[in-house]
């Protein structure tokens, strides 16, 4: 196999398993946050952006944290 096909696909197997990595820190957090502070319903049933807010600064800045791990 040449060498640029190898490291392709090592490049994209590291994509795909950080990617798994954050999506499951963010399924994480988000449901400990739904069962402490009903997230689902406040942003729903409530219509509160401030809790849509909330909860998505808390998705950005996961995603942001395991990218700075994975490229340091």
């Amino acid at each position: 196999m040449p060498p640029e096909v190898e490291r392709f696909l090592v490049s994209l197997f590291y994509t795909v398993l950080w990617t798994g990595v954050s999506v499951g820190l963010v399924v994480l957090v988000f449901e400990l946050l739904d069962r402490k502070y009903r997230l689902i319903d406040e942003m729903f049933k409530e219509n509160s952006v401030a809790a849509a807010v909330l909860a998505g600064s808390f998705v950005l800045g996961i995603f942001y944290t395991v990218v700075q791990i994975v490229i340091h």
